[in-house]
């Protein structure tokens, strides 16, 4: 395949970055949606389970919210290029790029990662009889 000014290069029809980048977009969302419902399943958890296994668990959880969030970056950044791309890169948009490349560095992963990923209020609440009456405790 050839390029502009027959260089060698890749064409690929605009449609079809279209549709990746329309992918990348829709597989952010997903990727917070999934990092929510695990969250959910860590606060089931928690709600029965106490001491400092819970804690390691949720710290865990919470280092998991963290990599979804440096991967969510990645995959904006991916979709912004892709979308970009369709037309080739003018020099603001290269600048653009630059600026999302800055924001990623600037960025408070944790921050986002608390906004995915919240303490069980439950875990507050007085424990379970059924557990108190088997004598288990977290």
């Amino acid at each position: 395949m050839s390029g502009e000014n027959g260089q060698a290069g890749l064409r690929v029809e605009s449609d079809r970055l279209t549709a990746l980048a329309d992918d990348l977009e829709a597989m952010q969302a997903h990727l917070d949606a999934q990092v929510k419902r695990m969250d959910a399943v860590v606060d089931g958890i928690e709600a029965a389970w106490r001491g400092p296994a819970a804690e390691a668990y949720r710290a865990l959880h919470r280092g998991v919210a963290e990599d979804a969030v440096r991967i969510r970056m990645v995959i904006q950044r991916l979709e912004q290029a892709v979308r970009l791309s369709r037309d080739g890169f003018s020099e603001q948009e290269l600048d653009v790029m630059d600026r999302l490349r800055k924001i990623q560095i600037e960025t408070d992963v944790q921050a986002e990662a608390a906004e995915l990923s919240t303490p069980n209020p439950v875990a507050d609440a007085a424990p379970s009889r059924i557990i108190s009456a088997f004598g288990v405790r977290g």
